[in-house]
């Protein structure tokens, strides 16, 4: 077993992996625990520490790419992915992942590349598509960008009309509509996302960039007064942020006054430099801050 502090989580995942720590869906669902908290360092452990059992398995070698891509080894998740595609050449996951990481570090003729097989395999496959798109983009292929991700759109739409309430599904969507500029349906697409799952950040992700960019800062505001309690420290506070640069100074200061009252302290200390005063005022100087600067978008 990993050396984790399990007393350190609590949702389910921990739970199955205590009870079977030999499992590789428990050790899947703790992996992907991990990574949603951001303790990459945590999750790179725990897939090391089972690497021999499960070496040969696809699915968590998928994961384990997963968690050097956003460790930002790009040499060892090329690597995995490479390994996948010996394995299973057939599938289409690793050539997509190959083909975001190839993106990502700015190889577009590999990415293209990669997209194509991928696409060959599963010609509808949303998050592909929406790939290709991107990287279309970059490309300076605006049409090609912007065929890619209508069809991405067309794929989510019926996915969703398939698994209602599905948060990871409105993200995606919410994140295509941005890329197309569409802000209201992504705000729309954003809402749904986080009211499926206040405590996933992909969906106040999307919720972020569309409010911001279409300065809808009283909608943003109601959306997450409704779903205070359940969202997590981290994506409040950026919401403060947010309200603030938007110039929403009220709403910001009344977002800060509840996040006092039901005491999200986390939350509190990773404001943002302008709540300081604020946030010392409204607790009587009680907690002890430490002021991190954030980007709002």
């Amino acid at each position: 077993m990993a050396n984790i502090n399990a007393k350190t989580y609590t949702d389910a995942a921990v739970e199955r992996f205590r009870r079977d720590p030999g499992s590789l869906d428990s050790v899947l669902g703790l992996v992907r625990h991990l990574r949603s908290e951001g303790r990459l360092d945590d999750a790179f452990h725990l897939c090391r520490s089972v690497m021999g059992r499960h070496s040969g398995e696809y699915e968590f070698l998928i994961e384990f790419a997963g968690v050097l891509c956003q460790r930002c080894d790009a040499a060892g998740a090329r690597r995995v992915f490479q390994r996948l595609i010996e394995i299973s050449p057939e599938r289409v996951e690793a050539w997509n992942g190959l083909g975001a990481l190839e993106l990502s570090e700015d190889n577009l003729d590999a990415a293209d590349e990669a997209f194509k097989r991928a696409l060959e395999l599963d010609p509808d496959n949303a998050e592909t598509l929406r790939n290709a798109g991107s990287c279309s983009a970059w490309r300076g292929d605006a049409a090609g960008a912007a065929s890619y991700f209508e069809r991405a759109l067309d794929r989510y739409a019926r996915e969703a009309a398939e698994n209602r309430g599905d948060a990871r599904i409105f993200a995606a969507m919410a994140e295509v509509h941005l890329l197309l500029k569409h802000y209201d349906k992504a705000l729309e697409c954003g809402k749904r996302a986080a009211s499926a799952a206040p405590g996933d950040p992909a969906g106040w992700s999307a919720l972020r960039k569309a409010a911001v960019r279409l300065g809808d800062g009283e909608g943003y505001y109601r959306a997450v007064i409704a779903l205070i309690n359940d969202i997590r420290d981290d994506d409040l506070a950026m919401s403060v942020n947010d309200l603030r640069g938007m110039g929403f100074e009220r709403e910001a200061e009344e977002l800060l006054g509840y996040t006092v009252k039901i005491n999200k302290k986390s939350a509190l200390a990773d404001a943002l430099p302008f709540a300081e005063s604020k946030a010392r005022e409204l607790t009587d100087g009680a907690v002890e801050y430490k002021i991190i600067n954030r980007k709002s978008t």
